[in-house]
């Protein structure tokens, strides 16, 4: 292993500048090299420890290289390193460490010719650029962090060819000196062009606001004029969407039953640990309401109503199992967002599955439903936050202003304010109901109704889900000190608590 100050001093000074590190490792009070291993092309993969700070003990990935002067620049997205890697999967290679692990490269396809496509990246927290593979473009992902939850390049490569993924090229991975389990570096797989859904959806949205004008006007005290005309202005809005929000519900049951088979292998599902996760998520909601106390920028009144609802959920929630038959778990996405959902044609990217395997930690803890539930909670994110942006630009407010306001109903605004902050926001929340009722619904549902419709076996697992998520989504905003998305988290917890989700309104509040 290099033994050089300089080499050492020059990782520090790289990573102290680099753009890509987050909040925690950039805290950190040094960056030690603690393996490498020679790449070709002038590259040298560093595996790097952090020291001190938050992210202690987290390990990174620095392929880097040396400048005209000799100093070290990082690799990543550089035209020997992207080359050097895929002519290494393609050989199967294995490089040797410098203190005893090793590096190996797999892949199942040879490459004729390989060259660079021009790739605006933006920012990643991991590396990513475009290269033409025998005339077909890819996808150079490589991981700045390391650690057995990154298993994308393992689920790529077990579910090549389903169609519902993109295609597997090849992956490389660090098996520590000593150690057996490999730490995903990089995978290299076929690009899917496309949009994911929350592009149509957001041109949906946004078109929907003018059509309100009529719906204000009509309405007897500058109000929605009724449930019934909002709603019907809403679903003939999105006609022109239903036939891909189908098409993407459908693709989603045929990816989970995909990964039910080739990660399965035929065993039958374990039952869902509903007391475990039901015990931890009352521990999470009683430690965030003793935290909340101590937020700024949200109303007292708000906090409170949230985790009084939050508390009766669970107790609903203990009732509902203690009389409900078991809940058959199953692999999943696993964070699945609307970016992730592609649609043009329907494709899933950065599948993030928590376990792979039957006989590996946490297989039982997941479910198909934990997708639809996180694709739930997408929508409530973006169509609150659509709302908040549009009632401030008519209202001539900061976008903040509003989001707060809609957690009393603008109780607090002048009547006109008010009425409009309450017809953006309904309009918001119905679409977004509608949208679910035809993305989320099980097959063969009602798919007009506002919102997917009710399974009496599904419905109490789907709760405990969508509250775990809903838990640690406002645990990371009370953390990173974002009230607005707290407000998000608040809005739609003061919602919970009820016989049941289905009668759920977010804009009476008074």
């Amino acid at each position: 292993m290099t033994n050089c100050v300089t080499c050492d001093t020059q990782l520090q000074e790289l990573l102290r500048g680099a753009a890509w590190p987050p909040e925690d490792v950039r805290r950190a009070d040094r960056y030690a090299p603690i393996d490498e291993a020679p790449l070709g092309s002038g590259t040298t993969l560093f595996v790097v420890s952090v020291v001190g700070g938050p992210a202690h003990g987290g390990l990174l990935l620095v392929p880097a290289r040396a400048d005209g002067s000799g100093g070290l620049v990082d690799a990543q997205g550089s035209e020997g390193f992207d080359l050097a890697c895929v002519r290494l999967m393609t050989a199967g290679g294995r490089i040797p460490t410098a203190r005893g692990g090793h590096v190996d490269f797999r892949g199942g396809t040879e490459a004729r010719a390989v060259s660079p496509l021009p790739f605006a990246q933006g920012w990643s927290s991991n590396s990513l650029s475009l290269l033409d593979i025998d005339g077909r473009p890819h996808l150079h992902k490589t991981y700045r962090s390391l650690g057995t939850e990154v298993r994308e390049p393992e689920l790529l490569r077990l579910m090549d060819g389903s169609a519902h993924t993109p295609r597997w090229f090849g992956d490389y991975g660090y098996v520590p000196p000593g150690g057996t389990e490999r730490l995903a570096l990089g995978v290299v797989y076929a690009y899917t062009p496309g949009s994911g859904i929350d592009t149509p959806l957001r041109a949906n949205l946004r078109a929907l606001w003018p059509a309100l004008t009529g719906v204000r006007d009509s309405a007897p005290s500058g109000g929605a004029g009724g449930p019934g005309g909002l709603d019907g202005l809403v679903r003939e809005h999105l006609a022109p969407l239903a036939a891909p929000l189908r098409a993407a519900r459908a693709f989603l049951g045929g990816f989970h039953e995909e990964l039910r088979v080739r990660l399965g292998r035929g065993t039958p599902p374990p039952d869902y640990p509903v007391e475990r996760a039901l015990r931890a998520a009352e521990e999470r909601c009683h430690a965030l309401a003793e935290r909340a106390g101590r937020e700024t920028g949200l109303p007292v009144a708000a906090l409170d109503s949230a985790f009084d609802s939050l508390t009766r959920e669970i107790a609903l929630l203990r009732t509902a199992f203690d009389t409900a038959g078991p809940h058959p778990a199953g692999p999943c996405h696993g964070d699945l967002h609307l970016s992730h959902l592609l649609w043009d044609p329907p494709r899933l990217i950065d599948v993030s599955t928590p376990s792979t395997d039957p006989d590996a930690p946490g297989w039982a803890e997941q479910s198909p439903l934990q997708d639809l539930v996180a694709l739930g909670r997408a929508l409530e994110y973006f169509a609150a936050d659509e709302a908040a942006y549009e009632s401030a630009r008519l209202l001539g407010v900061d976008s903040t202003e509003t989001m707060l306001a809609s957690l009393d109903g603008g109780a607090g605004l002048p009547p006109r304010e008010r009425s409009v902050l309450l017809l953006v926001f309904e309009a918001a929340d119905a679409w977004r109901r509608h949208v679910a009722g035809l993305l989320l619904a099980p097959a063969g549902s009602d798919e007009d109704r506002a919102g997917p419709a009710p399974d009496a076996s599904d419905e109490p697992l789907r709760r405990l889900l969508y509250l775990r998520r809903l838990l640690h989504e406002l645990d990371y905003n009370f953390a990173h000190a974002r009230p607005y998305h707290a407000a998000i988290d608040l809005r739609h917890a003061m919602a919970l608590g009820l016989p049941s989700p289905l009668a759920r309104t977010l804009t009476t509040r008074t």
